[in-house]
């Protein structure tokens, strides 16, 4: 049985980008989305909140996400001494959530991570060899989405310039 739900006009745009995004039909998105929140209930350590790159799943009283946790967690540490030498501001509960919405959700934190290491290399390198040696080495016009994304803030706040390639 299917059922509708009315949603604003900002949260059914926001929507459309990230189904869009991730080539999943809204439908399928929203679904999975409010079955994760709802699961999320779960975890009391952690919450979900929206970041320039979209929503993520946060710990609670920090601004570290998940997705940190589980970066220095797929480098080798112990939940114990992430907590304790790498991230010394959260607990070991808080660690162990974090790891426990990972084993739950794996493809949809592997997934952010791998979107996450890819923007990074690219943004690295339009900085590093500029818009038209950005453009020869990988055949991409205009700018990588975290640099678009950024600078779209950036003049939303009013402080930008119109100097964009």
């Amino acid at each position: 049985m299917e059922r509708t739900i009315k949603v604003s006009e900002r949260v059914y745009l926001a929507l459309q980008r990230q189904a869009t995004r991730s080539r999943k039909p809204m439908k399928t998105l929203v679904e999975n989305w409010l079955k994760q929140h709802l699961d999320l209930e779960s975890y009391p350590e952690l919450e979900w909140r929206e970041g320039p790159g979209g929503w993520r799943v946060g710990i609670k009283g920090t601004a570290i996400d998940v997705y940190t946790v589980v970066g220095y967690s797929n480098a080798g540490p112990s939940p114990e001494e992430i907590a304790s030498e790498l991230l010394p501001q959260l607990s070991l509960e808080q660690t162990r959530a974090a790891l426990g919405y990972y084993a739950e959700y794996p493809d949809e934190v592997d997934r952010i991570l791998a979107e996450g290491e890819a923007e990074a290399v690219k943004a690295h390198l339009y900085r590093s060899l500029g818009p038209a040696g950005y453009r020869r080495l990988t055949s991409l016009s205009g700018q990588p989405r975290t640099i678009r994304e950024a600078r779209a803030r950036y003049d939303e706040d009013g402080e930008g310039t119109d100097e964009h390639d």
